[in-house]
């Protein structure tokens, strides 16, 4: 139960924090801003959340469609990450790879409360 609530806290100050979208309008630029997000563990954003953040209306079909891209990209890099690894080294986990792997978020937490890392 606890995990849950530290869970839901991580997910709702990850999707709180300030993010800053690329201020060029270069589908390789989106790209690359959706495969660091990913890369980071970070959830993707919504097109809504991006029309939000988007303060200039830069955000075009095109460059939306590079930002997703470029996540999926990186969201399979992460994923292929050891899951047990990332937990035991006591980072946080945002469930992004649940759905590619049924297992991630079990062996995450497995990491997570092993005292593998001396933690």
């Amino acid at each position: 139960m606890r995990s849950i609530i530290i869970g839901a806290m991580l997910l709702f100050l990850n999707a709180c924090a300030q993010t800053t979208l690329p201020s060029s309008v270069n589908a390789t630029d989106w790209q690359a801003f959706g495969k660091q997000t990913a890369l980071n563990g970070s959830l993707e954003l919504s097109e809504d959340r991006i029309a939000k953040l988007d303060d200039t209306n830069r955000a075009t079909p095109e460059l939306i469609m590079a930002y997703q891209t470029g996540y999926q990209e990186g969201k399979e890099e992460y994923c292929q990450q050891s899951a047990y690894i990332l937990g035991v080294q006591g980072a946080p986990y945002y469930g992004i790879c649940d759905d590619l792997d049924p297992f991630f978020h079990n062996d995450y937490e497995s990491g997570r409360l092993s005292t593998a890392g001396g933690y």
